[in-house]
């Protein structure tokens, strides 16, 4: 057998390697030239998002809120002569694992069958220890409306920015009484139509509300608010 030159090794030794190298090289050479792969993670899923409850300051969001209080409905009231008649109406609140998310304060109001003069009437509403109240003067840039009928004016204004002031209307100032209604289990407020006329009128008054579980964060119907006394004043 003819043997094969020691020269002839290293030369298709040398061949084989440089083969190698190129194609090694030519491997790095398209890694470093292709675009790097991006590397797209599934969107992270959060199921703990607790939808924040709210009382637009519309009627249609009124008018969907189904948990309603009403305080007064057909009494006469008025400040004739000085003298102001109403009521003191006591409020409880139960279901106290959930607190009330917000509301409404709504009202319809008159004398002699006619709306009242803005400018010298107003509900006057106040919790009975005599803060965070008076004469309610609705704001509209804070989401009252105020609407005027042949007979009456109707009000709505919501529970989280009350403005009321004294008979002074000035400064007016701003309540939460949805904050108000949570503080405590039982609360009264004095209930009258400023007017210094004899045929005042409050036609209608209630309040509507959401309530929202303390745990959970979410809207619940387990609490409540009732009236559990009404008594008049002033006449």
């Amino acid at each position: 057998m003819k043997k094969i030159p020691f020269v002839e090794i290293l030369k298709a030794f040398g061949i084989f390697s440089l083969g190698i190298l190129i194609v090694v090289i030519t491997a790095k050479i398209t890694d470093w030239t292709e675009e790097p792969q991006q590397i797209v993670l599934p969107p992270e899923v959060v199921t703990d998002i607790k939808p924040k409850i709210t009382c637009p300051a519309d009627y249609n969001s009124f008018e969907d809120t189904s948990k309603r209080l009403v305080l007064i409905e057909n009494k006469p009231s008025n400040g004739f002569q000085g003298i102001l008649k109403g009521y003191k109406i006591m409020l409880e609140r139960t279901g106290l694992t959930s607190d009330i998310a917000c509301g409404y304060l709504y009202y319809e109001v008159s004398f002699d069958n006619q709306p009242i003069e803005e400018d010298y009437m107003a509900l006057f509403m106040r919790p009975s220890d005599g803060q965070f109240g008076g004469h309610i003067l609705p704001d509209e840039k804070k989401g009252a409306i105020i609407d005027k009928f042949d007979d009456r004016t109707r009000v709505l204004i919501p529970l989280d920015s009350l403005t009321y002031d004294g008979i002074e209307r000035s400064p007016v100032k701003e309540a939460n009484w949805v904050s108000l209604l949570n503080v405590t289990t039982q609360i009264q407020f004095d209930l009258a139509l400023s007017a210094d006329v004899p045929e005042g009128k409050i036609n209608f008054a209630q309040i509507a509300y959401k309530c929202i579980n303390k745990e959970t964060g979410k809207e619940t119907d387990t609490c409540s608010l009732r009236v559990i006394s009404t008594q008049s004043f002033g006449f």
